[in-house]
C-alpha cells in the first residue's frame, strides 16, 4: 500500500511541472536569449551616450575655466582701450585685482609695443601668484618679449590667441600656457595682455577627473600632450608621434579629427597596454585643445555585460517563482495522499516526537497509523538508552568540528582573492595542530589602492587561542582605516586587548600597509617572525624588526613603524613560529636556513607552486610529529 502511494504521488507532481513548467521553461530561454543579444546592443549603445555626454561635459568645465582666463586678459585690454594710459602702480593694481578675483589664472602681463608707453623702448609688467602673494616683475628686464610667440602672433593677425605651452624663464620660471589679447589706442596696436595658466594646475584638477577606471589626456592644435598620466609624455610627446612609434595609422587619423576640433569615439589599441580601448574625445574651444578619455575595453563590457545580467537575472527569479507556484498547486493536489507518506519520512529520518493526527476513518490506513505511533513511542524509548551512552563523547567531538568550521569561515579561503586586480597575487594557508587553530591570517582593502595584510600567533592552543584569535581579527579589521598608520592601529588594538585580559593570553602579529600601486609597503610588528622578501633571481632579504612586544601584554606600548618597497616579482613571504620550529620525529628543528633555502630555490614559481613545495617538505620532515600551528601568506608584486 506504501509503495503503491509513492509511486502515485511522484508522476503526478512530475507531470505537472513538465506539462506546465517545461514548456514554460523553453519560451524563458527564447525570450532570455532574445533579451541577451538585444539588450546587449542597447546597453553599448547608452554606455557609448554616458560616455560621449561624461567626456563633453568635462571638456566644457575645462573651457569654461579657459573662458574666464581669456576674459580676465580682455577686461584688461578694455580698460585700457577706454580710458587714459595708467600709470605703472595702475597697470598693476588692475591686474591684481584680476588675478584675486579668479585663482585659474597664475599670472598676467600688459606688454607694451617698443616706445608706447612713455617712450620706453621696453615695458611689460607682470604679476603673478606666489603662495598666498601676488607678486610683480618687468618681463623687460628678463627678455625681449616682443620675440615671443605671445606677443607677434596677436599683433600680426590682430586677433587673440591661446598660444602652445613653454617654460616661462625670465618670468614665473614654471610650465604654463597663455592666452594673448592684442590692445589698441585709437584704433592703433599698443602691445598684449596676457593671462597665464599654470600646466601644474591644470595636471592637478586634471588628476581628479576619472572616467570608470580609464585614464584622461590633452593635446594642444599641434597635437602635443599638456596633461598625460604618463609624465614623460608631457611636452614631450604628441597624438601622432606615439602613432608613428606604435605603427598606428588609425591613431593618427584620430589626432587629426582631434586638433580640427571634432569630437567623437572609437576603439583601438592603447599604446600604454597594447590592449583594445576606447577612445573619447571632445573640443576645447576656447583654446583649441582637445580633451579625451581612454578607458579600457574590459572595463566597458563589464559594466554592459552588468546591465544585461540584470535583466536576466530578474527574468530568471520570475521563472522561478512561476516554478515555485506550480509546484505549490501540485502539492495541493497530491496533499491528502501524501500527508501519510510525509508522516512517514519524518519518522524515518528520526523524528520520533512526531505523531501521526489528522487521518480519519476505519480502514487500512488508520490502522497504519496507529501502527506507526506505535512504532515510535517503542524506538524512542530504545534509541534515549542509546543516545545517554554516547552523548557525552559526541558533544565534545561535535563542538570541536564546529569550532573548527566557524574558524575556518573566518579566514579567506578563496584565492585569487581579487581576480580583477592584475597589480599583485596573494595565497595563504593555514594548517592547525589541533582541531582548534590559534593562528590566523588576513587580508582586506582599505580602498582602490591599499590592502592591509595581517598575520598573527596566539599564545597557546585549542579552545581558548580559537577565542582569543577571533577577538583579534575582528579587532584589526576595526582599528586598520585607510589613514591610520600601522604603529597607531597596532596601539589601539593592543590597548583593547590589554583590558580585562585575566587569562592572560597574548599574540604576536604583524601589519603591512600595501599600496598595489606603487609596491611601498608601511608595516609594524608586534613580536612576529620576521617577514622575508624573496626576488626572482632567488636572492632575499629579512625585514628586521624593532623588537616591538606582543599584543595583550603592556597597554602602555609604543610600536615602531618601518617602510619597505616590493619590487615588481617579488615575493614576500609571511609565516608564525610553527614552520621554524616544525621538529622531526629525531627532535630536529625545521629552521629558518632550511625555510629560506626552499624558498629561494623555488623563487620562479608561482605562489601556490611554493606553498605546495613548502607545505609537503614540512610534511615529509616531521611526518605525524606536528605540534604547532602552521600559517604561511605570500604576497607577490605583479606590476
Amino acid at each position: 500500500m506504501k509503495n503503491e502511494k509513492v509511486k502515485v504521488k511522484r508522476p503526478l507532481v512530475r507531470k505537472l511541472l513538465l506539462w506546465i513548467g517545461l514548456p514554460l521553461l523553453m519560451v524563458y530561454i527564447i525570450v532570455i536569449l532574445f533579451t541577451y543579444f538585444w539588450s546587449g546592443d542597447n546597453a553599448l549603445k547608452q554606455m557609448k551616450e554616458y560616455l560621449f555626454e561624461l567626456t563633453s561635459h568635462h571638456a566644457c568645465m575645462l573651457d569654461g575655466k579657459f573662458i574666464k582666463v581669456s576674459r580676465a586678459s580682455m577686461g584688461v585690454a578694455d580698460a585700457i582701450d577706454e580710458f587714459a594710459m595708467p600709470t605703472q602702480k595702475e597697470l598693476n593694481a588692475l591686474m591684481k585685482k584680476k588675478l584675486s578675483e579668479n585663482r585659474d589664472i597664475y599670472g598676467m602681463a600688459i606688454a607694451f609695443d617698443p616706445y608706447v608707453y612713455n617712450k620706453m623702448k621696453l615695458f611689460s609688467p607682470y604679476v603673478y601668484h606666489s603662495g598666498d602673494e601676488i607678486l610683480d616683475v618687468d618681463l623687460a628686464l628678463s627678455y625681449d618679449y616682443t620675440l615671443q610667440d605671445w606677443f607677434m602672433i596677436p599683433k600680426l593677425l590682430g586677433t587673440s590667441y591661446w598660444g602652445e605651452p613653454y617654460f616661462d624663464e625670465g618670468g614665473a620660471n614654471i610650465l604654463m600656457a597663455t592666452y594673448s589679447q592684442p590692445m589698441y589706442k585709437d584704433e592703433k596696436f599698443i602691445g598684449v595682455s596676457t593671462a597665464d595658466i599654470s600646466l601644474d594646475d591644470l595636471e592637478r584638477e586634471m588628476n581628479n577627473i576619472r572616467i570608470m577606471a580609464g585614464h584622461t589626456f590633452i593635446i594642444t592644435r599641434t597635437g602635443t600632450f599638456i596633461y598625460h598620466p604618463i609624465k614623460e609624455y608631457m611636452m614631450n610627446e604628441s597624438i601622432f608621434s606615439l602613432a608613428e612609434e606604435d605603427n598606428q595609422p588609425e591613431l593618427r587619423e584620430i589626432g587629426k579629427k582631434m586638433i580640427a576640433g571634432e569630437q567623437g569615439i572609437t576603439t583601438f589599441r592603447d599604446v600604454t597596454t597594447g590592449k583594445k580601448s576606447w577612445l573619447v574625445y571632445s573640443p576645447i574651444p576656447d583654446c583649441d585643445w582637445s580633451f579625451a578619455a581612454v578607458i579600457p575595453d574590459k572595463e566597458i563590457m563589464k559594466t554592459v555585460n552588468s546591465m544585461v545580467l540584470k535583466q536576466i537575472i530578474i527574468m530568471v527569479i520570475g521563472l522561478f517563482i512561476i516554478l515555485l507556484v506550480i509546484l505549490w498547486a501540485a502539492i495541493g493536489i497530491t496533499n491528502p495522499i501524501k500527508r501519510l507518506l510525509g508522516f512517514a519520512n519524518k519518522i524515518s529520518k528520526g523524528d520520533l516526537d512526531e505523531k501521526i493526527t489528522g487521518i480519519r476513518g476505519h480502514d487500512e490506513i488508520h490502522e497504519l497509523v496507529k501502527a506507526f505511533n506505535k512504532m515510535t513511542f517503542d524506538l524512542k524509548h530504545y534509541i534515549s538508552d542509546l543516545t545517554a551512552a554516547t552523548k557525552a563523547k559526541e558533544s565534545v567531538e561535535s563542538e570541536l568540528r564546529i569550532a573548527r568550521q566557524i574558524q575556518e569561515s573566518l579566514l579567506p579561503r578563496i584565492f585569487p582573492p581579487f581576480p580583477d586586480t592584475e597589480e599583485f597575487d596573494l595565497y595563504a594557508r593555514n594548517i592547525p595542530a589541533k582541531e582548534v587553530a590559534g593562528d590566523f591570517f588576513d587580508f582586506f582593502m582599505l580602498d582602490d589602492d591599499h590592502i592591509a595584510i595581517i598575520i598573527a600567533d596566539v599564545s597557546g592552543k585549542g579552545i581558548s587561542a580559537g577565542l582569543f584569535m577571533a577577538v583579534t581579527r575582528t579587532l584589526m579589521k576595526t582599528v586598520c582605516v585607510q589613514g591610520i598608520p600601522p604603529a597607531d592601529a597596532m596601539e589601539k588594538a593592543n590597548i583593547v586587548l590589554c583590558q580585562d585580559n585575566d587569562a592572560c593570553m597574548f599574540t604576536t602579529l604583524f601589519l603591512a600597509i600595501y599600496d598595489i600601486r606603487t609596491g611601498h609597503m608601511h608595516w609594524t610588528n608586534a613580536g612576529h617572525d620576521e617577514p622575508i622578501i624573496i626576488s626572482e633571481d632567488g636572492s632575499f632579504k629579512i625585514l628586521k624588526t624593532f623588537k616591538d612586544i606582543a599584543l595583550g601584554i603592556n597597554e602602555f606600548h609604543k610600536y615602531h613603524e618601518g617602510e619597505a618597497q616590493l619590487e615588481i616579482g617579488n615575493k614576500m613571504v609571511l609565516y608564525t613560529d610553527g614552520v621554524i620550529e616544525a621538529t622531526s620525529p629525531e627532535n630536529e628543528l625545521y629552521g629558518e636556513e632550511r625555510f629560506i633555502k626552499i624558498l629561494t630555490e623555488n623563487a620562479d614559481k608561482s605562489l601556490v607552486e611554493i606553498m605546495n613545495v613548502v607545505t609537503e617538505d614540512l610534511d615529509g620532515f616531521q611526518k605525524d610529529n606536528q605540534f604547532d600551528d602552521i600559517t604561511i601568506l605570500l604576497l607577490k608584486r605583479e606590476k
